[in-house]
């Protein structure tokens, strides 16, 4: 079975190379053309995070254990390593094309569910000193988190007994706030209600999604000075969250399939955004071919 999900997904590389142009590059040395190539660096490493070896490290010793003969020009550990950085931005043309594969089965065109997920690369903010470029300080409430990080932003509709079909995937620094990131996303909606938690909550934005005839429903606000919520309110807010639930769930198994909230081990930029979108397209690539 194993055998038949790493030709499965070496296959599905070597097709996107086929068919992307944009993940061909000229090497401008006397090794442009390397025996051990693009796509089984990005088979590796996507194939370990699918048998949940999670760090570099860990994917790489399971290969040379157990799958050498699969890749006889593996090349060393630091080799590796270094190539797989190198290809960083490959991930995310791949994350891309896996999202436009994923087929739509039972799903609530009408309803569309928003939530953001913590990438935690340090849970020291003020000490940390990796891919300051692009990561910040950021606070998760619902693990009332200060992190230095980033965030991923999903938006996805609403799917009977399954997860959300994804229709937005992103990622923005984690001091971001949730809506403006959201906000071209939503734009282009039409006829449809977004659920969402608190900081979605934007009565001005209400107003100028209307003529699309979108609506953003979170969860009931305490008043300036109130302090308990009237009943309906409270109901109201509980549906809400019940209605938000797969999201929820879906954070959950990916975080699960994964790992993709626990960054620590990154040490640069490049790194970072393997771990982002190399565990997405792990992800993504589970939902596609095995739901």
């Amino acid at each position: 079975m194993l055998q038949l999900q790493l030709i499965q997904l070496y296959d599905y590389i070597c097709h996107c190379y086929d068919t992307q142009s944009c993940l061909h590059y000229q090497r401008m040395s006397n090794n442009y053309s390397p025996l051990f190539t693009d796509q089984e660096v990005m088979t590796i490493y996507l194939f370990s995070i699918l048998q949940k070896r999670f760090t570099i490290r860990q994917g790489y010793d399971y290969i040379v254990n157990h799958w050498l003969d699969w890749f006889p020009c593996l090349p060393s550990y630091q080799a590796y390593n270094k190539r797989l950085n190198d290809l960083y931005w490959q991930f995310e043309v791949l994350a891309k094309e896996l999202t436009e594969n994923l087929s739509c089965k039972d799903c609530y065109t009408d309803v569309s569910l928003a939530d953001s997920l913590p990438i935690v690369l340090s849970k020291r903010p003020y000490q940390a000193k990796v891919a300051l470029q692009v990561a910040d300080k950021g606070y998760c409430a619902t693990k009332n988190l200060y992190y230095h990080g980033l965030k991923l932003h999903f938006l996805g509709a609403d799917c009977y007994q399954r997860l959300p079909q994804a229709q937005y995937i992103g990622f923005s620094q984690a001091s971001a706030n949730d809506l403006t990131v959201l906000k071209p996303v939503l734009s282009q909606l039409q006829t449809c209600r977004v659920i969402g938690d608190k900081i979605y909550a934007s009565q001005q934005f209400n107003e100028q999604l209307k003529a699309q005839q979108v609506e953003i429903r979170t969860p009931v606000k305490l008043k300036k000075g109130q302090k308990y919520l009237e009943a309906a309110d409270k109901l109201f807010s509980r549906y809400v969250s019940a209605v938000r639930q797969p999201v929820e769930a879906f954070f959950h198994w990916l975080n699960e399939k994964t790992a993709i909230q626990t960054a620590c081990k990154v040490r640069s930029e490049k790194g970072l955004w393997v771990h982002c979108f190399g565990r997405l397209s792990a992800a993504l690539f589970i939902l596609v071919f095995n739901s």
